[in-house]
């Protein structure tokens, strides 16, 4: 009995042993490390240096041979003063040069510009519509052009003179209305093409006097066919058939148009 308890006693003290080798041997369990968790707010950066701005400056587009300028952006043409703005258009340019040849034409053009004119600009707008010098001056720049080719300048001017005489026209108190359809006629039937001159300038005058023979007959019909019987026989008879039959056909194009605008938004 005695020995069976030693037995016992021996056993367990052993067991208790192991396990005290067993935690020596095994030593501090290692734990693993706990990752940093992110801030939730990061301290701001410090800010990149500024871009040093870029200008980009795109070529202007040189003048093509007829001398037309384009202007994506603002330009500083030669002579001009100071800056153009953001909406200039090439026309604009285009009509400051013709202006500075023509002062009377720029006249022209601010009463024109301005619909609303006070009694005095009124007046002033009717004494240039009837101004001698300048009907004549007018005169001969449609019929005798001094470009050797045609050009924007030279149209831009050419357009703006025939509009001169279309106000002067469209003024039905006129005193001097009936000269100046005297005028306008003498433009049309005078051959002033040239054995010299340029292919380009007959067809830029060609197309003056078919503007002027169109202008003629919205104020005149019946003496605007007249036109072809005067011109029989001479250089201009089948160009002035041309114009009468274009002419013509324009009209008979606008009372379709208004045909068929009336059809459309009919009177209640």
């Amino acid at each position: 009995m005695k020995t069976f308890r030693n037995t016992l006693i021996f056993a367990v003290v052993l067991v208790v042993a192991v396990i005290a080798v067993k935690i020596a041997l095994s030593g501090k369990p290692e734990v693993p490390p706990v990752p940093e968790q992110e801030s939730i707010a990061e301290a701001p950066a410090e800010p990149p240096p500024p871009l040093e701005p870029i200008l980009v400056k795109p070529p202007l587009a040189p003048p093509s041979s007829e001398g037309e300028f384009t202007m994506a952006q603002a330009v500083n043409l030669p002579e001009d003063e100071g800056e153009h703005g953001e909406f200039t258009t090439s026309t604009d340019i285009l009509k400051q040069k013709v202006f500075k040849a023509d002062p009377k034409l720029a006249q022209f053009d601010y009463f024109r510009e301005h619909v609303l004119l006070d009694s005095v600009s009124r007046e002033d707008y009717r004494k240039l519509l009837r101004d001698k010098e300048m009907l004549e001056q007018t005169r001969n720049d449609l019929l005798h052009p001094t470009d050797a080719k045609e050009s924007m300048l030279g149209n831009v001017k050419r357009l703006m003179k025939i509009d001169y005489l279309r106000e002067g026209l469209s003024w039905k108190d006129n005193p001097d209305r009936a000269s100046m359809l005297d005028l306008v006629e003498n433009i049309i039937l005078e051959d002033s093409f040239t054995a010299d001159m340029d292919p380009s300038i007959k067809r830029s005058l060609a197309a003056t006097k078919l503007e002027l023979y169109q202008l003629f007959s919205d104020h005149d019909p019946a003496r605007a066919l007249a036109m072809v019987e005067k011109a029989q026989g001479t250089r201009l008879e089948k160009m002035l058939q041309y114009f009468a039959e274009s002419n013509q056909l324009r009209l008979a194009r606008e009372r379709e148009i208004s045909l068929q605008a009336s059809n459309a938004n009919p009177t209640p």
